[in-house]
């Protein structure tokens, strides 16, 4: 077991903040924190996660923690996703100059050509000249649609917003699982 499963195994358990902090860089830091927290014999995420379902008490160990904690956490994730997000914007800034440096066809091209695929493909099926029956024609009409998606996103800018959607909801307890 990693601190993946772990964040998603105690989050889970009804501890979404520290769930969603485990996996992120110094999630190993809190899950040893974590881990004495609750009396668990070692910080290996295996032993923590048998810990924590032995018995309600060290679930109120760990929820104690996460009241404690609630701040540096936040804070790791906040770091973590501005630093991911500066990642995001450095690379497509350095495509685009690249693009500008190089005044090369071969983006456009393969832009026009993607876009202009996805708009044919749509057009097509809409006006009943294609049918999109199998699994596999599913799966290319999917693949076409997020390269056209790519495409647009480099040349227009991707949402961020979302982007911390997807985020939220991956971290998300399921309802009827609190």
């Amino acid at each position: 077991m990693d601190w993946k499963q772990l964040g998603s195994a105690v989050a889970k358990l009804g501890l979404p903040l520290l769930g969603a902090a485990l996996p992120i860089p110094g999630g190993a830091a809190i899950g040893t924190a974590l881990a004495q927290a609750i009396g668990s014999t070692s910080a290996d995420p295996q032993d923590i996660l048998t810990a924590l379902t032995a018995n309600a008490d060290t679930q109120l160990k760990a929820k104690q923690f996460e009241d404690t904690h609630k701040e540096t956490m936040l804070k790791l994730q906040l770091d973590y996703q501005a630093q991911i997000y500066q990642q995001e914007v450095a690379d497509r800034a350095s495509a685009r100059t690249m693009q500008v440096g190089t005044k090369s066809y071969t983006l456009p091209v393969l832009a026009y050509t993607i876009v202009g695929s996805f708009i044919a493909m749509v057009g097509s099926t809409l006006l009943g000249y294609s049918h999109v029956d199998s699994v596999l024609a599913g799966t290319l009409v999917g693949y076409l649609s997020a390269k056209a998606e790519q495409v647009i996103a480099f040349y227009f800018g991707s949402s961020k917003g979302s982007e911390d959607k997807n985020v939220l909801l991956a971290n998300s307890v399921p309802v009827g699982k609190q």
